[in-house]
């Protein structure tokens, strides 16, 4: 395992739990290599020519997208001076960068693959239990798409209980972006409404607690109904007083964020739409409302 972080770590507690034999791993800061070290035992290597040194048959690489080609420079000249075995596989984890970054490896005998569990890991503990049901996108270098590297990522990826699928090279940075709406930005949102909800009132100390119910609620619906028969709210209605109210408020008291909700609703009335519960009227006199200037409150 070179990157024994939040998910290399994760991986490796998860594979070793289910008979792997992981014969060593890296660490690139001391703070984090003393982490790894607490996790997953033993002492973290010191480079990852003492990894070749040990002659896995994987190698799998979880370390940041900027750090990859380093990484695959270091390890394919390692690869190359190697009496290891033949032809052993290496697989990034890296949900948008290109499988082909991996080249170094390919070029000292290496089979090359991407291995992305599409799931998120804070901490290995529980990250290391939190591959089942996920699912795991697989690319092969375009040279090897029916070669053994593929078909042991399927079969790593079962052995954790996860559902892997192909994923063309072409369509990585599209497949993370759609990561990034469904996981980073949900986050983002909930900080935010976390805020808001203080600012209007609610404990500091119990905010998010009082309204993880709601959020919860809602994705067991997204979970049982889909996304569109899941959409609840003013716009899912066509309240438009209470959308000009939301801006109302926001304008006075959290400014910032009317992009952030005009944005947001304009993005939602395709879900309305297809709803099919307004006329296009309607559904086009909300966008005006979402467009247009903030109306102060009459009295």
């Amino acid at each position: 395992m070179i990157g024994a972080g939040r998910l290399g770590a994760s991986l490796a507690l998860a594979l070793r739990s289910r008979g792997a034999d992981l014969v060593g791993y890296t660490a690139h800061s001391p703070a984090g290599r003393a982490r790894a070290e607490n996790w997953l035992g033993g002492r973290a290597a010191a480079d990852v020519a003492t990894l070749v040194e040990r002659r896995p048959e994987l190698y799998l690489i979880a370390v940041p997208d900027q750090a990859l080609p380093e990484i695959a420079d270091l390890l394919g000249a390692a690869l190359a001076g190697s009496a290891g075995p033949a032809h052993p596989v290496v697989a990034h984890t890296s949900g948008a960068t290109s499988v082909t970054v991996l080249r170094p490896c390919e070029e000292a005998g290496a089979a090359t693959v991407v291995f992305h569990p599409l799931q998120t890991f804070s901490e290995p503990i529980s990250g290391s239990t939190r591959f089942a049901g996920a699912a795991v996108a697989v690319t092969p270098s375009l040279e090897q798409a029916e070669a053994p590297a593929a078909r042991l990522c399927f079969a790593l990826a079962r052995a954790l209980e996860a559902r892997p699928f192909l994923l063309a090279d072409g369509k990585r940075s599209l497949y993370h972006a759609a990561a990034t709406f469904a996981c980073n930005y949900l986050v983002t949102l909930e900080h935010h409404a976390e805020r808001l909800f203080i600012s209007a009132g609610l404990p500091a100390g119990e905010a998010l607690r009082l309204f993880l119910p709601l959020v919860r609620a809602t994705l067991d619906n997204i979970a049982a109904q889909g996304t569109v028969a899941a959409l609840t709210g003013p716009l899912s209605r066509g309240d438009t007083e209470t959308v000009a109210g939301h801006l109302r408020a926001l304008a006075e008291d959290a400014p910032h964020l009317v992009p952030l909700y005009r944005a947001l609703g304009s993005a939602t009335l395709g879900l309305v739409g297809a709803r099919g519960e307004h006329d296009a009227a309607s559904i086009a006199g909300l966008a005006e409302l979402l467009e247009a200037p903030v109306q102060e409150k009459t009295t």
